[in-house]
């Protein structure tokens, strides 16, 4: 019997360690899974954010092609109404007053390059009376010299 008794510690003592050797490799695999489930929910936020900036990437995309294109129509409509602008011009050149008083308007622009000149190469000497009888040439468009 007591053989028995001894062969029965001797087993307990083998099921004690297989049961500390069992709940040693729980305790592992428990922190294992704890340790995954961790990096499984960063790993989801890490998605979520990536997701959302890939949404607001493709948002900015769309808009901006659509500013492209509003950008092109504009760049149409503004070449069609230069196109017109130049057209009319071209069609009613006759009409203006620089066509009129061509002579005359570069008659003037001459004579103020003449007072300019004087104006600046004789400080003293005074160009008021002349500046009187040679008016600029005034010509809607034109700018002076």
């Amino acid at each position: 019997m007591e053989a028995d008794l001894k062969e029965s510690d001797s087993n307990l003592l083998n099921l004690t360690k297989q049961l500390d050797n069992a709940n040693a490799a729980q305790k592992v695999a428990a922190e294992a899974l704890e340790a995954a489930n961790k990096e499984k929910r960063r790993l989801l936020e890490e998605a979520k954010s990536r997701d959302e900036e890939i949404f607001g990437l493709r948002k900015d995309l769309e808009l901006s092609e659509n500013g492209k294109k509003e950008a092109e129509a504009g760049k149409r409509e503004v070449e069609a109404r230069l196109a017109n602008a130049e057209a009319d011009f071209m069609a009613n050149f006759h009409n203006t007053e620089a066509y009129n008083n061509f002579f005359d308007y570069f008659a003037r622009v001459g004579q103020q390059e003449v007072l300019t000149a004087l104006r600046n190469d004789h400080p003293d000497f005074d160009v008021k009376s002349l500046e009187a009888r040679f008016h600029p040439p005034n010509v809607e468009g034109e700018e002076d010299s």
